[in-house]
């Protein structure tokens, strides 16, 4: 079994742990709610907003391959390519075509092993296998289909879930050609490359990116809110003050248990579980610009450290909740856990 054949089941399964069909993130009055019992003042939520980090530029080289050393390529079938590629209309192909060319340029280079000794050849290798990497992020981040997968209304899926679902399905072949492009594979067949463009339609058309970008703006800024309320709670005292419960206090047990446990819980829980199968799926490209966090937040859209700054709020709030229910002598373990 390949490895990345690997990782799509392990993925499916992280699906198939998400069994929770409101896949939303929490809302106002759901932060209200939380207000109100732990009788803090109505916290009115932001309207979403992050910058993106700035991303390393992607350009692809201007190396090009003088004639009298075109010449010598002759023989692995590079000199249409080459003198397409050297041309002003070789250098503004759509991100799809371009890769492919690129690829088909670097395959066709690796077949020239007479030239291993040569030292513009090996400059050549390695300037195109950077081409290559620079090609897939550019369709990645860059080009129509990009745009596309980031669109955020209307939304093609009633839930989280479904999104889900739907772009692991379809990214699929879309990381399996990307992958054969990066290692040292055969350039596909047109049929194969008709294909490819088709996937990348079709996997553009789920908008995941969008539908995920603001699930994790969205609940980050939910959360940050929830643990101002928290706090603010911890430090008045006034839920259980000298251990002793009020009626607020009293009640508190089974709002947690009810209302976060039942409700609040599961969405926090589906998008944080969005985000780890999003980063294992991309895991599986080998690429050597950009870290594999670089092409996640890409992606994604978010700034540098956005996700771990996303999970460490949901432990504080969980924490929090843990800390909230002890001072009032009530069970901890059984209402909050951090699943």
């Amino acid at each position: 079994m390949t490895l990345l054949r690997l990782i799509w089941l392990l993925a499916i399964f992280l699906v198939g742990c998400d069994h929770t069909r409101e896949s939303i993130t929490p809302t106002q009055n759901d932060l209200d709610r939380i207000a109100s019992i732990l009788g803090q003042d109505r916290l009115p939520l932001p309207a979403p907003s992050v910058t993106p980090a700035r991303m390393s530029n992607l350009k692809l080289s201007d190396t090009r391959i003088s004639f009298a050393d075109a010449l010598e390529l002759g023989e692995c079938g590079l000199l249409p390519l080459i003198a397409d590629r050297n041309s002003s209309l070789g250098r503004q192909k759509q991100e799809s075509t371009r890769l492919i060319y690129e690829w088909k340029l670097k395959a066709g280079l690796n077949q020239c092993d007479h030239l291993n000794d040569q030292e513009w050849f090996q400059k050549a290798l390695h300037t195109k296998a950077q081409d290559v990497e620079i090609a897939v992020l550019q369709l990645l981040t860059q080009s129509e289909e990009a745009t596309r997968i980031h669109l955020k209304i209307p939304n093609p899926f009633a839930t989280l879930a479904e999104s889900r679902v739907a772009y692991l399905d379809r990214s699929q072949p879309i990381i399996q050609i990307i992958v054969q492009a990066l290692q040292k594979s055969t350039p596909p067949r047109a049929e194969t490359v008709s294909q490819f463009e088709q996937s990348l339609y079709d996997w553009s058309q789920t908008q995941h990116h969008g539908t995920l970008h603001q699930a994790i703006i969205e609940t980050r800024d939910w959360l940050a809110a929830a643990n101002t309320l928290q706090r603010a709670t911890i430090t008045a005292n006034q839920l259980c003050p000298m251990g002793t419960p009020t009626e607020r206090g009293r009640n508190l047990q089974s709002f947690v248990r009810d209302f976060f446990g039942g409700l609040i819980q599961p969405r926090l829980s589906s998008v944080a579980q969005a985000i780890d199968e999003f980063q294992f799926i991309w895991s599986a490209l080998p690429v050597t610009l950009w870290t594999h966090d670089t092409v996640v937040d890409a992606l994604l859209k978010l700034p540098a450290g956005y996700r771990t700054g996303l999970r460490d709020d949901l432990k504080v709030h969980i924490k929090n909740w843990q800390l909230i229910l002890q001072s009032c002598g009530l069970n901890v373990r059984a209402d909050t856990t951090n699943s």
